[in-house]
């Protein structure tokens, strides 16, 4: 018996919620369909051992992320099922958008010729911004954000189905199976293994501590952003997001990305004052009160060169008064950056900063 669906992912994911996450939509979709349905999980990074159920699901849910996009066997998994298009008959007509089930687990740009996970409903929406995974570590599972993303999954699953490809017999298979190969990427230097991430910058090692907050959108975007223009000067710059991909002890992580920064880049923000100054009550914000701990610390030890590692920066569209008030700070330097792709260097303090981090290693107290 073919499984109504399967649900593909990478190797790298949290497996606890990739399960969590295949049971409730097992039920979400048994619930919308009136009737038991069989599902599977499918891991990648297994060659050809998933080829039989990928050509023979009824539809591929696919866990988009940069570890998806960057592990040859989801790859070949998705390159496997998209060729199973080809052979629906032509009587039924071309096989509808929903298949296969892109899901938009973590933000990612795909490499050239593989396909990019839609939004679903609002594109400013923290499924659109951040990624289920992120809608369930930071809103939990019982979150209404998690809820009306599970239905409409669960109802591209149904309609998928209805429009399922046929059966793919072995002889009709690729061999080896397509892996969507380098000849579909774009043009341009680019590393020799997809699956290669590149080795970070060997400059000056940065911390960027920021404040996740859904009245914010698009914030954590934009800070992403100013860590990729640091990269591409040479600046270790380096962010929750990568950590973000796989289980922390999320206490022990920050401790140990402050503790090996030459410089911390404080990020301004309404929500970020408020917690570095202890003002948030609640479990709200965790992260960010204790890296705000941290800095008050450096402040309070080395209340005349606290300025010269915790380094202040404004992004749009915020201010000075998001920033978080220190001893000394009324005076202290800050650096108001725009790191959007439309602002000109010349009407932001980028380059300055990037001179100060590279002059050498972390101050001296």
């Amino acid at each position: 018996m073919s499984n109504f669906f399967i649900t593909s992912f990478a190797q790298a994911e949290n497996e606890n919620y990739v399960w969590r996450f295949h049971g409730d939509l097992t039920r979400a979709v048994r619930d919308r369909s009136g009737h038991e349905v069989v599902t599977e999980i499918c891991r990648g990074g297994r060659g050809s051992a998933n080829s039989d159920l990928v050509a023979r699901t009824g539809v591929l849910v696919a866990l988009c992320s940069p570890s998806y996009y960057a592990d040859p066997g989801c790859r070949q998994d998705l390159a496997l099922f998209q060729h199973r298009l080809g052979f629906v008959p032509a009587q039924r007509g071309p096989a509808p958008a929903v298949t296969p089930v892109l899901v938009r687990w973590l933000p990612a740009e795909p490499p050239a010729g593989l396909p990019r996970a839609p939004v679903l409903t609002d594109p400013h929406d923290v499924y659109a911004r951040k990624g289920l995974f992120t809608v369930i570590d930071d809103l939990g599972w019982n979150s209404g954000e998690y809820a009306t993303a599970l239905q409409e999954l669960a109802e591209r699953v149904c309609a998928g189905y209805k429009n399922r490809p046929p059966d793919l017999p072995a002889a009709d298979r690729p061999v080896p199976p397509q892996a969507f190969p380098a000849a579909h990427t774009v043009p341009g230097p680019r590393s020799a293994s997809p699956s290669a991430a590149p080795p970070p910058p060997s400059g000056p090692r940065v911390f960027l501590s920021y404040a996740h907050a859904d009245a914010q959108p698009g914030h954590a975007d934009s800070v992403l952003a100013l860590a990729d223009l640091l990269k591409r000067r040479g600046i270790n710059a380096r962010t929750d997001h990568e950590a973000a991909q796989e289980p922390q002890i999320w206490r022990l992580w920050m401790q140990e990305e402050l503790d090996a920064a030459d410089y911390i880049l404080t990020v301004a923000s309404p929500e970020y004052r408020v917690r570095a100054e202890q003002r948030r009550r609640g479990g709200v914000g965790l992260g960010v009160t204790w890296e705000g701990s941290y800095v008050l610390d450096e402040v309070y030890e080395n209340p005349q060169t606290w300025v010269k590692r915790v380094i202040r920066v404004i992004l749009p569209p915020y201010g000075r008064d998001d920033l978080p008030v220190f001893p000394g700070s009324a005076s202290a330097t800050y650096y108001r950056i725009d790191p959007s792709p439309a602002a000109a260097p010349a009407h932001d303090q980028l380059d300055a900063l990037v001179r100060y981090l590279k002059r050498g290693p972390r101050p001296s107290p």
